[in-house]
């Protein structure tokens, strides 16, 4: 009895060193269509029940913002209308996302310092 515990607590602590499932791939665009684009629109226009919300199909409005920029304003929001998403997304998935947003407007990368919002 005393064997089969041990043994059992051995498989155990194995296992929590190991990946709980299967990897699977992030998508930028899915992230987007579930938060993003019922205030910015599915092709990065704001709806029109949105209308103050960012255009991020505006090449020049997405190149203003460098990613770090991007990542605080979807985990802080920002006024008038954008909610805070917090810690909701993993440093991956914002990564992701924040790609996906550039490719709306054609945007190729990071050109702005943080502050710049």
């Amino acid at each position: 009895m005393l064997r089969s515990a041990v043994v059992g607590a051995l498989v155990i602590a194995a296992a929590c060193g190991e990946a709980t499932g299967p990897e699977r791939e992030i998508s930028g665009q899915q992230l987007y269509e579930q938060y993003c684009a019922r205030c910015h629109g599915a092709d990065g226009r704001p709806t029109p029940e949105q209308p103050q919300a960012r255009n991020l199909a505006d090449r020049r409005i997405v190149d203003a913002l460098s990613d770090e920029a991007i990542f605080m304003i979807v985990q802080r929001g920002r006024e008038p209308g954008m909610p805070a998403f917090g810690d909701q997304f993993t440093e991956a998935s914002l990564s992701v996302l924040v790609a996906y947003v550039r490719s709306l407007s054609g945007s190729r990368g990071s050109h702005a310092r943080a502050d710049e919002r």
